[in-house]
């Protein structure tokens, strides 16, 4: 039982830290954040913050990694047989955006709002792994290596349409972002195949 109230806790304060964080990151960079005016953000004691946490690095990595697992998670199901190929929107796509969503405060200080660059190329790092193999055979099959165009496209026009989406507050449900994303992908690649 005690150890129950102990992680809920735990739990309680990582949670007040990280809204937090989003809060001032809203209004700043990171490096302009530091962990006296994070706990005053949070009515926290610093002493507290010291017990989970060295410094606000630590936590937004902390926080960065907790959402790169689920992103790799949510990546598994994502092929690109599932997309050309299944009823839009995959399953898959619909859970990436469920994610989003979820973690849409966060996501939208990471990727728009004093963005953390490093944060968006270890998403674009993933994609690129995940996708390289599948998605480059195919690319590299008509005599021309157009997979590097290819990439850059998906990539830059998914975190585009994202970032949109974020910053209008997700004025459409993850289900319908994803149709919209994966049409985009379809009629976009086909064109190139």
């Amino acid at each position: 039982m005690a150890e129950n109230t102990t992680d809920r806790r735990v739990r309680k304060t990582r949670g007040q830290l990280r809204q937090g964080l989003v809060r001032l990151m809203r209004e700043k960079s990171i490096q302009d954040i530091t962990v006296k005016e994070l706990c005053e953000e949070c009515d926290i004691n610093r002493g507290t913050f010291y017990l989970h946490y060295t410094d606000v690095y630590q936590l937004l990595h902390s926080i960065e990694d907790e959402l790169l697992v689920e992103f790799e998670r949510v990546l598994d199901g994502l092929t690109a047989q599932s997309v050309l190929a299944a009823a839009t929107p995959s399953p898959a796509m619909c859970s990436m955006f469920e994610l989003l969503a979820d973690n849409a405060d966060m996501c939208l200080v990471l990727l728009c709002h004093n963005g953390d660059m490093a944060f968006l190329e270890k998403v674009k790092d993933i994609v690129r792994l995940r996708v390289l193999d599948e998605w480059g055979a195919q690319f590299r099959s008509n005599g021309r290596d157009t997979y590097d165009y290819v990439y850059s496209f998906i990539v830059s026009g998914c975190i585009g349409m994202l970032q949109c989406w974020l910053e209008k507050e997700m004025p459409i449900s993850p289900r319908e972002m994803a149709a919209m994303v994966e049409g985009v992908l379809v009629k976009g690649v086909t064109a190139l195949l």
